[in-house]
């Protein structure tokens, strides 16, 4: 096993979360690590092709753009391909219930954008390599840690290496590594629903909209992308309904999905090479031990049906490095619990307050009870007709 240099910190993990956070840190002058089991991404065209659009997509609050602007990463994702939306629309498929957010009602220039996770990885990336402070190791997965209180951690990886830093953060996603290796226990369970993905072309024009179709099988979301005639598709549905849909035809796909829609969307004409995962609700009942901390999906991951995920990563590397540079400035132990606790507080209340609303969305509008669908049609027309609670609404998910 061969040593590596010793860095402050090591960040398993080259996704949105563990690269952005890299990059905060070494910007306030520490010397990072990050790890990552998979293999460096290939480069990509971005020509105009259905298949050529990435189907994993995030939808980016301005908190969410802001951070990433602050990293000095944000105009190169904003020269790729990013779709800004300035409306929502979102109604129960088995009722009558609707309700729409607009940015002219917020008086703001847009809710948020739609963007391919390869641009912003690959903008990330860029930045990263330019950082003399930041040692980028693919093929890194780890095999082994050990957390001793006071001394950091010791890891041992794939590659043959063996790291030794004060502070280990597992970025690394919902089947975190990391966090099985530091011994942080989770409370976890499955929806019973797989998510299908993929990039869709209109026969209208998006106009800038996401549209939210609420069905008895699980929700329907279209995500508007910088092309005005195509959206990425977000399709959850219960087990045993997922199936037929992933194994159908292209057309018969398409022709599900415009039922589904009814007339509250554009009409689907073409659909790209479907994709599907499994959906659970993962929640680590501790974020931080001595030496160790998590982020993002390491930390939590919910359901996608409002697309928050990645904002709730981004806010978790924010806050986590804000608490971990205090630390550096004040000359005092990276890994030490009592900041990394803080970190925790500040961030685990947001994160359970919309992993609870998340769940109440799905349990609430999955229900087949005539009196809970009664119920929740009048709640989302009432709420569309109380425009300061609405408008409330609507910016506590621009935060």
């Amino acid at each position: 096993m061969r040593s590596a240099e010793n860095p402050d910190v090591v960040v398993v993990g080259a996704g949105l979360a563990g690269l952005s956070l890299a990059l905060a840190l070494a910007g306030e002058g520490m010397e990072v690590a990050v790890l990552e089991a998979g293999s460096e991404p290939a480069p990509f065209s971005e020509d105009k092709e259905l298949n050529s659009w990435d189907p994993r997509v995030s939808a980016l609050t301005p908190t969410s753009t802001a951070w990433l602007d602050g990293l000095g990463v944000w105009p190169a994702i904003e020269a790729g391909r990013v779709g800004p939306y300035t409306r929502m629309s979102v109604w129960d498929g088995a009722g009558t219930g609707q309700i729409t957010f607009t940015a002219r009602d917020l008086d703001v220039p847009l809710l948020g954008h739609i963007v391919e996770n390869r641009v912003t990885v690959r903008a990330l990336l860029e930045a990263v390599r330019g950082r003399a402070n930041i040692r980028l190791h693919w093929g890194a997965g780890v095999e082994s840690a050990d957390f001793t209180a006071g001394e950091g951690a010791v890891v041992h990886t794939a590659d043959g290496l063996r790291w030794h830093a004060p502070l280990v953060i597992g970025a690394d996603g919902a089947r975190s590594r990391t966090r099985e290796l530091a011994a942080l226990p989770t409370r976890a369970w499955s929806y019973n629903q797989h998510a299908i993905v993929t990039t869709v072309q209109l026969a209208q024009p998006h106009q800038q909209t996401c549209f939210q179709a609420f069905l008895d099988t699980g929700p329907l979301a279209l995500l508007p992308l910088s092309e005005s005639h195509l959206c990425s598709i977000v399709w959850s549905l219960d087990d045993g309904c997922w199936e037929p849909l992933q194994a159908c035809s292209d057309a018969d796909f398409v022709l599900a999905m415009n039922r589904a829609l009814d007339t509250e969307a554009p009409t689907v004409q073409g659909v790209a090479e479907r994709a599907v995962f499994p959906l659970r609700q993962c929640h680590a009942i501790d974020y931080v031990r001595d030496g160790c901390a998590l982020v993002g999906d390491a930390a939590h991951s919910i359901h996608p049906l409002a697309g928050q995920g990645i904002n709730l990563g981004l806010k978790d590397a924010r806050v986590l490095s804000e608490e971990v540079c205090a630390a550096w400035r004040d000359g005092l132990p990276l890994g030490q619990l009592a900041a990394l606790r803080r970190y925790q507080r500040r961030r685990k209340t947001d994160n359970l307050l919309m992993m609870s609303a998340m769940e109440g969305f799905k349990r609430g509008f999955g229900s087949r009870n005539p009196a809970i669908r009664v119920a929740r049609n009048m709640g989302l027309s009432w709420v569309d007709g109380a425009k300061p609670l609405k408008n409330w609404l609507a910016r506590e998910a621009l935060a």
